[in-house]
């Protein structure tokens, strides 16, 4: 599928995500040759796919350089390693690349040749992309910025559909908010998430964003107020009224995320067990 930017293509594949999302986008950027992001299906006819597409681009002239990876996450690496199999039976051999954090995350299960660095620049088929590190999501989170056109490969900072989890055991509320400003602060003319369509107005986003995870707090802090002490899944049908109690455990971990933002700065202190108090 072609976005309207020079350089980057889309082929969205199913893969093992979080609903409302049902499939993860690999972003192909490049001219002369392709880097392929974020590789994510498990499934091999969606594998299968991905490959045709690339290989009707190689055999065109314009071969798979590398596979770039923005985080550690299954609904984004799960293709990976079957791409570069694929390739390679082809005796096409390509590097798997990806912030050093992530390469230790996938260690187990993903092959990456080489660790990119924060403000790396990537030559993607004669297209310059800068790599970002933008952890919070992710302690390994990577976007890329096209700064000829603006572009950002944004990876799971924002989303076409649904929202951006932030799993407590692994993700930091503090450095997602940063990593959000630090994307505001490149002045993006749009955002390419990895599940969803593209992001158009993307400073209104990325404000958006900011302003709902900073409500949220808001709304948690109030709520404690007036119950006294809560634990997270106590306060999730206050905090999630619309969703289904089955999905309560997930929106009690997002509540855990914030609560432990809001501990950082003062505003509330952890308690017996699970529960939390206000100040």
């Amino acid at each position: 599928m072609s976005t309207g930017f020079d350089g980057i293509d889309l082929v969205a594949v199913r893969s093992p995500t979080l609903p409302p999302a049902t499939h993860t986008n690999a972003w192909i950027l490049g001219v002369e040759s392709l880097t392929v992001v974020d590789p994510a299906s498990p499934w091999d006819d969606e594998q299968q796919r991905l490959f045709e597409h690339l290989w009707a681009r190689a055999e065109s002239g314009v071969p798979v350089e590398r596979i770039f990876l923005t985080h550690h996450h299954l609904d984004h690496v799960s293709g990976a390693m079957d791409l570069k199999a694929r390739l390679a039976k082809r005796d096409v051999h390509v590097p798997i690349v990806a912030h050093e954090q992530t390469a230790r995350l996938v260690a187990d299960r993903v092959e990456v040749a080489h660790h990119v660095a924060d403000r790396e620049v990537l030559d993607c088929g004669g297209l310059p992309f800068v790599a970002h590190h933008t952890p919070g999501h992710a302690p390994g989170h990577l976007a890329l910025h096209q700064e000829a056109s603006g572009a950002v490969i944004a990876g799971d900072m924002v989303a076409g559909v649904g929202t951006i989890a932030i799993d407590p055991s692994e993700g930091d509320l503090q450095q997602y908010l940063d990593s959000l400003e630090h994307l505001r602060s490149l002045a993006p003319s749009a955002l390419m998430p990895a599940h969803g369509p593209i992001l158009e107005h993307a400073d209104t986003v990325l404000s958006f964003y900011v302003a709902h995870r900073n409500g949220r707090s808001d709304q948690i802090r109030a709520a404690l107020a007036e119950t006294g002490s809560a634990s997270p899944l106590e306060l999730a049908p206050t905090i999630y009224p619309e969703l289904d109690p089955a999905f309560h455990p997930i929106a009690a971990a997002q509540i855990l995320t914030h609560l432990k933002w809001l501990g950082d700065h003062g505003l509330v202190r952890a308690a017996d067990g699970d529960r939390w108090c206000a100040e």
